[in-house]
């Protein structure tokens, strides 16, 4: 299990979403709600993967989340994608909302696009020669827990390969 200062922050997961709700878990438990430490993804799989023009793609995820407190809503997230020290592409999502006091099938949407100059050719020869190590992301998002706490968290630079170690 991947951890950051000690605490968890990822279980298993086949989807940047997924890394998301089990970061948004860390970091509400960090701000003193302790029984937030329980959320988790069970299950997730990808429904549809959508080629949107030269440069992006769309994919819907579906996922099944247990979470034992309150209704939390994932809002504003965004991040870029780097290769090396290069920014290759960036990622969106609308609202995610994650119903509490149950499991729940939660639906999300991303759009990843690449970035600048970065063309499709371009990727295919990377992934020909990239490891893991090579890749890390920036994450941005806004955190509500229905009935007050809202939060924004910005994570930089979190390496790609943490994640992939989880799904092998």
């Amino acid at each position: 299990m991947l951890k950051h200062n000690g605490m968890p922050v990822v279980s298993s997961n086949r989807s940047g979403i997924f890394i998301l709700l089990h970061l948004v878990a860390a970091l509400v438990l960090l701000s003193g709600c302790g029984s937030y430490k329980d959320i988790r993804v069970e299950s997730c799989r990808i429904d549809s993967i959508t080629p949107a023009g030269f440069k992006a793609v769309d994919a819907g995820l579906s996922l099944s989340v247990y979470n034992p407190v309150r209704e939390i809503t994932l809002s504003d997230i965004r991040g870029k994608v780097y290769y090396k020290d290069a920014e290759i592409g960036v990622f969106e999502a609308p609202d995610v909302v994650i119903p509490g006091k149950d499991t729940s099938e939660v639906n999300a949407d991303i759009r990843a696009s690449l970035s600048g100059h970065t063309g499709l050719v371009g990727i295919m020869s990377m992934v020909g020669n990239a490891r893991p190590e090579d890749f890390s992301m920036d994450i941005a998002l806004v955190v509500k827990v229905k009935g007050g706490l809202k939060k924004k968290i910005f994570l930089e630079r979190v390496p790609v390969e943490n994640f992939l170690h989880e799904l092998m």
